[in-house]
Order: C-alpha cells, then sequence, then structure tokens
C-alpha cells in the first residue's frame, strides 16, 4: 500500500511540474515585460515604430502590447442596476499578451475597437452577465462585452484612447535573447526600464527544477550500477571492459542531462569561461529584478508567470525527496558482497 501511495504522489507532483512548465513555454517564453515609473509611452509612437521598423524587427519581434497598471473604478449593468468595483486596464494592441490564455469565451477587443471591452468570469458573475454581446458602463462609457477571461479577479480590459500613456510594455519576440529584443526596441522604449520581467529566465529555472528527478535518479542508478558490477563475480575481462565502459555512460548520461535542462538564452552565456565575475553580476542582477517584480510591479500575467515556476520547483523538489529516499530498488539491486556471502 505504501509503494502504491508513494507512486500515486509521485506521479502526481511529475503532472503537476509537467503542466506548469507547459504553461511556461506556451505564455512566457520568448517574452519581455518592461515596467516605467516616470516616463510613458503611447500608442502612436508603438505605430510609428511599427511603420518605420526594418525587416529585422519585423522578423524577430513578433508582437508588442502598451498597457496601464489597473484603477479601481465602477462598472454597472444598466439594465439590471447592478455595479461592482472593477480592476480596469487600458491597452494598446494584443491583449493576449496581458493576460495569456484565458480567454474562455467569445474573443479578444481588436487594436482600434474603442466600443468593446473583455471582463472577467468573476465580473460577469457580479454584474449577471449570462454571455458576450451585453453592455457594460465603465467610467462612464458605454462597452460591448467581446469576451470572457477565466480569471478570479473582477477585471475589465478595454482598448486606450489616442494620447493615452502607458507605462507597461510586453514584448513578444523569437530566436534571440531578450537583450537583443530590447536593443531593437530602443528606438521606442522610454529609457531604461525600472523593472524587468524576462519570461526565459522563469522558464529556465521552471525546466532546471523539473529536470533534478531525473538528475537524482541519474546518480542513484550510477551509484548502484557501478556497486553493481565492482561486486559482481564476473571474469575479469568483463569486470574490466565494465570498467571502461561504465564512465563513457555516465559522462554520456550527464551530457544529456544538461542539453535537456538548461534553456537559457545567450544572455546567460559568458564571452569567456573564465570570466566568473559574471556569474555574479548576472545573478546580482536577475536577483534585484526579481525582487522588483514580486514587490513593486506584480501583475496578473506575471504573477501566473510565478506560480508556474514555483509548481515547477516544487514538483521537481517532491519527485527528487521520492526518488531518493523511497522505494528501494528491488531484487537486491543494492545488496553488498557481504550480505551474498555470510
Amino acid at each position: 500500500m505504501n509503494v502504491l501511495l508513494v507512486i500515486f504522489v509521485l506521479i502526481f507532483f511529475a503532472g503537476v511540474g509537467i503542466s506548469c512548465y507547459s504553461s511556461l513555454r506556451k505564455h512566457a517564453a520568448g517574452e519581455l515585460g518592461l515596467v516605467y515609473r516616470s516616463t510613458f509611452v503611447t500608442r502612436e509612437q508603438m505605430e510609428t515604430w511599427w511603420q518605420n521598423a526594418g525587416e529585422d524587427e519585423r522578423k524577430y519581434i513578433k508582437d508588442m502590447t502598451l498597457w496601464k497598471a489597473p484603477e479601481e473604478v465602477n462598472a454597472v449593468n444598466t439594465s439590471l442596476g447592478q455595479s461592482a468595483k472593477v480592476q480596469l486596464i487600458k491597452a494598446a494592441g494584443n491583449m493576449n499578451l496581458i493576460m495569456p490564455g484565458k480567454l474562455c469565451e467569445g474573443s479578444l477587443v481588436s487594436d482600434g475597437d474603442n466600443t468593446g471591452c473583455v471582463v472577467s468570469k468573476t465580473l460577469a458573475q457580479k454584474l449577471n452577465l449570462d454571455e458576450t454581446g451585453g453592455m457594460i458602463q465603465v467610467s462612464g462609457k458605454q462597452y460591448q462585452v467581446r469576451g470572457i477571461l477565466d480569471s478570479s479577479e473582477a477585471v475589465c480590459i478595454i482598448q486606450g484612447g489616442s494620447g493615452t500613456l502607458y507605462s507597461r510594455v510586453q514584448v513578444q519576440y523569437r530566436n534571440m535573447p531578450a537583450s537583443s529584443a530590447e536593443q531593437m526596441l530602443l528606438g521606442l522604449l522610454p529609457g531604461t526600464a525600472d523593472v524587468r520581467a524576462e519570461g526565459d529566465l522563469f522558464s529556465g529555472l521552471g525546466g532546471l527544477f523539473l529536470m533534478a528527478p531525473l538528475w537524482v535518479l541519474f546518480a542513484r542508478s550510477a551509484a548502484g550500477l557501478r556497486r553493481v558490477y565492482r561486486n559482481a563475480a564476473w571474469k575479469d575481462w568483463i569486470k574490466e571492459l565494465c570498467s571502461i565502459c561504465f564512465p563513457v555512460l555516465v559522462i554520456g548520461g550527464i551530457g544529456v542531462l544538461v542539453l535537456l535542462s538548461f534553456h537559457f538564452s545567450d544572455d546567460y552565456i559568458p564571452g569567456a569561461w573564465s570570466d566568473f565575475s559574471f556569474f555574479s553580476r548576472l545573478a546580482a542582477e536577475k536577483a534585484g529584478d526579481m525582487k522588483g517584480l514580486i514587490t513593486q510591479a506584480l501583475d496578473y500575467r506575471d504573477r501566473d508567470m510565478l506560480l508556474g515556476t514555483a509548481g515547477c520547483m516544487l514538483a521537481g523538489s517532491v519527485c527528487s525527496v521520492i526518488i531518493l529516499k523511497f522505494p528501494r530498488p528491488p531484487f537486491g539491486f543494492y545488496n553488498s558482497r557481504s550480505n551474498r556471502h555470510p
């Protein structure tokens, strides 16, 4: 019974880890969030940048969205006279970059649609909106509900009007590190961001922890196999062959695990491997980014990204402990010579 329980727990946490990592790869990898405190960007600036962008920029920068930090306002279902507090987000561009993968009904509000909105499931319930197509009043203006988001927050997202100042930039890029994406956006960005949320970093950390059980299993299996061939009553030439093949297999296995475990961008590779100060500076920089993200600019998408990373860490840690502690391999795998020869 204990073995079945352990197997169940192992499968459960492995599933949680794989699910979290899949979400990170789909919604966080290849994305960069920038938050500014005292400088802002407008829709018109973004449109001008896109119009003047070269072939490289259009090739590698896949999408971009500007948005403002949520502000609390009243939302009213005028047909029923019901109202509720709502976190209003004004955006310019693809709303999916703000709350990726959350749309459960209807459609997002396209760029330029100033009469539509997207609301969360919680807000729809508070205002008794059974489906899309209903009308709500937000900040004195009527909006038609185009889509509903699967979110527990009372949220409403609209396309901001002309001249709106946005403090957050969400960029989706491909086949390049985040630093190169920032370099390409120098003509648009108003300077150095106060807070950075680099999706590749969290996706890489999630994958690294998710592979931890395989490292533990590999180390435990290698130690057991070494003990088997050293203690076995085999012919000398067989043991000699094993002593040569075993290190080769171990090195090959480590190489494969390294390739599977480390999925970080070129920003994390120093110019010279002897430059150990690179890693200390990088660790301090990323720690500062994480601290700023958690304490100053945590939003809906970044919260989900952090939770996904935490889920990978928890699942990897639990599975590693289970593999390390229990169950012991069957068939006398770890039996010593003394146990076989009393």
